[in-house]
C-alpha cells in the first residue's frame, strides 16, 4: 500500500460515494460516508451527530476534523465541494482523492438526485421526525447549498454545477495526477478494484465483487414515490409514480 495521509472521495452525491467508501473498506481503508465509518452498524450511510460536528468545525474555520482522528478519510459531504477540498488538502498534506463520474446519462443522475434529495427531506422533516433527524437535515441542506449553490433541487442548475465541478476539480489537480484517481460509474463493477489497487499500489482482493451500496436509498425512494403518487409533490425530471 502506498503511503498517504488521508483519502477523500470527492465525487458528487449520487455518484457512488457510498459504494466507494465500502470498496475502500474492503481494501482496509476506513472512510466515513456522511459521518458513518465503514462497517459501523445501521442501514443508513450516515451518522447525524458526527456530520453535525463536521459542519460545526468547518463553520468555525477548524479544518482538523475530529472524525479524521478515528478514520482514514471522508466520502460525500463535505468533500464534494471545491472550497472544502482545498481546505482539507491544506490541512492534510499528502492525501489522495478519488472522483467518480456519471458520463453516460445526465438525466439518470438528476433523477437519482431528485429521488434521494426530496425523499430524504420528506423523511427527516416529516411530522414524525426526531429533533436529531431535523438537525441532521438542516446540515444536509447547508452542505447541499454549499455544493450546488441552492439547497432546492433544480435540474438545470444541478446539471450546470455537475459540469463546472468536474472542470474545476480537473483544473485544481492539474499537474498532480498521482494524487487524483478519476473513475466512471459504468466501469466500477468490471475494473473498479483493479483501478483502485493500481492507484493505491496494493493487491486487488481475490474473489470479491465490487460493491454496489444503495440500501440507504430504499426509504427515501419509497417516500418520494409515495408522495408523488398521492399528488403531494411533482417530479422535475420526468419521474412517474
Amino acid at each position: 500500500m502506498r503511503t498517504f495521509n488521508k483519502i477523500f472521495v470527492i465525487a458528487l452525491p449520487r455518484c457512488a460515494t457510498a459504494t466507494m467508501s465500502d470498496a475502500l473498506g474492503i481494501l482496509g481503508i476506513r472512510t466515513a460516508h456522511l459521518g458513518k465509518i465503514y462497517q459501523e452498524p445501521g442501514n443508513e450511510h450516515n451518522n447525524p451527530k458526527r456530520l453535525i460536528r463536521i459542519h460545526e468545525q468547518l463553520a468555525e474555520g477548524d479544518d482538523r476534523l475530529d472524525i479524521l482522528d478515528i478514520c482514514d478519510g471522508l466520502a460525500d459531504y463535505p468533500v464534494c465541494c471545491l472550497p472544502i477540498i482545498k481546505r482539507v488538502d491544506q490541512a492534510y498534506p499528502g492525501s489522495l482523492f478519488i472522483n467518480v463520474l456519471r458520463s453516460t446519462d445526465m438525466n439518470k443522475w438528476l433523477q437519482s438526485v431528485e429521488r434521494q434529495f426530496v425523499g430524504l427531506q420528506l423523511l427527516k422533516q416529516g411530522a414524525n421526525s426526531t429533533p436529531l433527524e431535523r438537525a441532521f437535515m438542516e446540515v444536509m441542506l447547508s452542505f447541499r447549498s454549499m455544493t450546488f449553490g441552492d439547497a432546492k433541487f433544480c435540474p438545470e442548475r444541478y446539471a450546470r454545477v455537475y459540469a463546472s465541478y468536474q472542470q474545476d476539480v480537473n483544473a485544481y489537480f492539474s499537474g498532480r495526477t498521482g494524487d487524483l484517481l478519476t473513475l466512471d460509474l459504468e466501469e466500477l463493477e468490471e475494473v473498479g478494484f483493479e483501478r483502485l489497487s493500481e492507484f493505491l499500489q496494493c493487491p486487488a482482493p481475490e474473489g470479491k465483487r465490487f460493491p454496489r451500496s444503495n440500501a440507504h436509498s430504499t426509504l427515501p425512494t419509497r417516500a418520494f414515490f409515495t408522495a408523488l403518487q398521492r399528488g403531494e409533490i411533482s417530479s422535475l425530471t420526468g419521474l412517474s409514480p
